[in-house]
């Protein structure tokens, strides 16, 4: 169900458009029932005079400017540089401690101050890493002790030493094994973390394997087939054009006889990534077997293919192989356009006509196929003949 256009502005004004930042605003928002509780506990704390009105202001306004500065920084892209967007570690540093001063403070009601700071400490484990979230917990425990030392030495803070340091040995084991569990809860997450990281990478490295052929990075044959025949079938229902050509690089033996099989890799690997970058976007470029490859075309016409190939067989020609200067690479191309119902098979078998027919003329040429397939005398002495 779609939002009222009103509603959609407000939450687009107040968490932003981009779905990054509106979800790291969103965790700061979480943030305001923590402040909500403790707005309230002061304002209670005033109402039963615990708390001077001055001081409730104070803490009031303190708690107030430090969610709206959070909310500034990640509202704004600000804090989008850094590793936490959200600024939890600086977030829940300065949140501690204003409880901290609000424990100081609020008399009677200070337990509930405590369990404020194992709220914060809870909220923060789940997005700091372990060591902070330990540094959370020694800061609580720290700032607590100077806290209870202050007031046990105060003679205005009228505050017993014997139950304030009994408080503070029980809150303080207590939010440090908080803390500790807390580290233990983001260890975990961390690991689970990195072993789904390595999953998917594992994941993209199969499918890769799957889809591209391992040399030349080009789509491999079976994912090629794939692509081919679902857009002979588009072709089918739509009655749209498509070409394919096939393309083999010329004497390419002699490179291997001649300058090793590490030369004949590195001119795979020139000639498709440098196919790659001189097709459109939508063409599909495959390694078809040996030096053999195969583009497909889609939306074009055989006039159209003709051309595209030209414009790669002439930049090819000028193509400069990495390590090996001395090479210089052509190709021999058939181009053939699909017919609505033919199937992959004969498409490809057309375009392989058309590319031994270019190799017998001489070869570094494109040909365009045949609507129709010759008879398989005249294919057999064509191929033997080119591959003379």
């Amino acid at each position: 169900m779609n939002k009222p256009l009103w509603l959609q502005t407000l939450s687009n004004w107040v968490l932003g458009e981009d779905p990054h930042l509106r979800r790291h605003v969103l965790l700061v928002l979480i943030t305001l029932q923590p402040y909500a509780v403790s707005v309230g506990v002061i304002l209670h704390s005033e109402y039963l005079n615990l708390l001077p009105h001055d001081m409730a202001q104070a803490l009031i306004q303190a708690s107030i400017l430090t969610f709206l500065g959070v909310f500034v920084l990640v509202r704004s892209g600000w804090s989008q540089r850094f590793a936490d967007p959200v600024l939890t570690f600086p977030h829940a540093l300065v949140t501690i401690a204003l409880c901290m001063a609000a424990y100081a403070q609020l008399g009677e009601n200070r337990g509930n101050v405590m369990i404020l700071i194992a709220q914060t400490i809870v909220l923060s484990m789940f997005r700091l890493k372990p060591i902070q979230v330990l540094m959370l917990g020694v800061f609580t425990v720290l700032t607590l002790c100077g806290c209870v030392m202050w007031m046990a030495l105060d003679p205005s803070a009228n505050y017993p030493a014997s139950s304030g340091w009994t408080h503070f040995l029980v809150g303080g084991s207590t939010l440090l094994t908080l803390s500790l569990i807390g580290k233990w809860v983001s260890d975990i997450r961390v690991r689970i973390g990195r072993q789904a990281r390595e999953l998917q990478e594992a994941v993209d490295t199969v499918k890769q394997m799957a889809t591209s052929d391992m040399l030349t990075g080009a789509l491999n044959r079976r994912m090629m087939t794939e692509l081919a025949e679902n857009e002979l079938r588009l072709i089918e229902r739509s009655g749209s054009a498509m070409c394919i050509a096939l393309i083999d690089i010329d004497h390419f033996k002699h490179v291997n006889d001649h300058y090793g099989h590490h030369a004949g890799d590195a001119v795979l690997r020139s000639m498709a990534q440098h196919a790659q970058g001189q097709i459109r976007q939508v063409d599909k470029f495959a390694r078809w077997g040996g030096e053999e490859f195969l583009v497909m075309l889609p939306s074009i016409s055989a006039t159209e293919g003709m051309n595209a190939i030209e414009r790669l067989r002439m930049s090819v020609a000028q193509l400069e192989i990495p390590g090996y200067p001395q090479l210089h690479v052509t190709f021999s191309a058939g181009v053939a356009q699909a017919k609505v119902g033919e199937a992959l098979e004969h498409l490809i078998e057309r375009a392989d006509e058309a590319l031994y027919e270019a190799k017998r003329q001489g070869r570094n040429r494109s040909l365009l196929a045949q609507t129709e397939l010759k008879s398989p005398s005249a294919t057999s002495a064509s191929s033997s003949e080119a591959m003379t």
